[in-house]
């Protein structure tokens, strides 16, 4: 009689033990989620302000470091990648080749940085190889055909990229707060769900691991979204 009950002590110990690992877990992912996405914004802002203030150095610069602050899903990491692909594209369409080279290499260096299981926007770095391949091979390009100054050319890309914000706020504020939940769902059910002789109280736990599961699930969406 007693190694059965013995058995079922463990058993519940170790459900105990998970959900302190799921809530620490949730912890962890949710801090370092938060530091990221900050991290991130606040780089893509400064390199608004940059493009806005009609420097594209600075624009570049920021948005590489943006890149850098890489978590998967991220919407700051997307609208990092398009802008630096879009920096590259509009200086070498006005033949300024540094500063598409500039601009293609900060994506190389994003990517390659970043790397882990998968490589991060893999298309982006291809199509920046390629061009950073391009621009070293050819000679400075002659005028265009186009009329316009380069620089009035240069000014309204800027400002049209500027301009191109997609609505990132929803997710990120889906993934902290689907982090958030995470970790409070799972800190519920081992305050309040876990009995002193390390039982689960189902009745009590409930409310927890409802908000936890919603809480990965909102974490998890976010990223695919993102």
């Amino acid at each position: 009689m007693d190694e059965p009950a013995g058995r079922e002590g463990s058993t519940w110990r170790w459900i105990a033990f998970a959900f302190k690992a799921i809530a620490i877990t949730g912890l962890v992912v949710g801090a370092a989620t938060a530091r990221v996405i900050y991290s991130g914004e606040r780089e893509i802002a400064a390199s608004t302000a940059g493009l806005r203030a009609g420097d594209p150095h600075a624009a570049t610069a920021h948005a590489r470091r943006a890149a850098g602050w890489y978590a998967p899903g991220a919407p700051h990491v997307r609208v990092a990648y398009e802008r630096l692909m879009a920096l590259g594209k509009t200086a070498e369409g006005i033949g300024d080749r540094e500063a598409a080279l500039y601009a293609f290499r900060a994506v190389h260096i994003a990517a390659t940085e970043t790397r882990w299981v998968l490589t991060p926007h893999a298309d982006d770095l291809l199509a920046a190889d390629r061009a950073i391949a391009r621009l070293s091979a050819a000679a400075p390009r002659p005028p265009g055909t186009r009329t316009e100054p380069p620089a009035k050319i240069e000014r309204e890309q800027l400002e049209a990229l500027a301009r191109d914000e997609a609505p990132r706020t929803p997710w990120v504020i889906a993934l902290v707060a689907g982090a958030t939940a995470w970790a409070l769902g799972a800190l519920w059910v081992v305050s309040r769900g876990i009995t002193a002789g390390g039982r689960v109280d189902a009745a009590r736990a409930l409310p927890g691991v409802v908000v936890a599961c919603a809480g990965i699930a909102a974490w998890l969406l976010a990223i695919w979204r993102a």
